[in-house]
């Protein structure tokens, strides 16, 4: 068991409830099928959580879950306020989610890029506990299994879960996650 690191204060609501603030965590890859499933449900629960009030989504935009969850929040015309891990960022994706990285950016009310030189272990945790540390709710694509680095998705659902953050964890009953990433 990893033990979770020490998070800044968590935003919430304000005092006129006028925004909820959910974030994203998850991993990078699976397949198509897989993908429009995911998509079909974050699409219901965003759905839902906006006729409840006004909802935002802070993401990294990391490959997977990150871009999947934003463009659905986009497409349904939430806001979207970027946290980026590094300077870099961008170089450090694979070149098929690259594009997508760009289109977000370009749809988001607010980018904050923090101050690490260069992408790897250490801002990507950094860049989920601020996530967390910004969210009252949080979307998990994850099945269940430990992370495989520091700062990876297993690491930012035990941190949420610590804070009180409410955790959905949405991943397909019988699918593998595929040993990519």
């Amino acid at each position: 068991m990893t033990t979770s690191p020490t998070l800044p204060q968590r935003r919430g609501r304000d005092r006129e409830g006028t925004s909820m603030i959910v974030g994203v965590t998850g991993h990078r890859f699976y397949d198509a099928p897989t993908a429009a499933w995911l998509r079909s449900r974050v699409r219901e629960i965003l759905a839902s959580w906006a006729d409840d009030g006004d909802v935002r989504l802070v993401s990294s935009l990391a490959e997977g879950a990150d871009q999947l969850v934003a463009r659905v929040a986009v497409d349904l015309g939430l806001p979207l306020e970027v946290v980026i891990p590094a300077t870099g960022y961008r170089d450090s994706l694979q070149e098929a989610f690259r594009f997508g990285l760009d289109e977000l950016l370009a749809a988001a009310e607010s980018v904050r890029t923090l101050d690490h030189d260069a992408p790897g272990e250490a801002a990507y945790l950094e860049a989920g506990l601020e996530v967390v540390s910004r969210s009252d709710r949080l979307i998990a694509v994850w099945d269940g299994e430990p992370a495989r680095g520091t700062g990876g998705t297993a690491e930012i659902v035990e941190a949420a879960r610590d804070r009180g953050v409410a955790v959905v964890v949405l991943w397909p009953d019988g699918y593998e996650r595929s040993h990519q990433g």
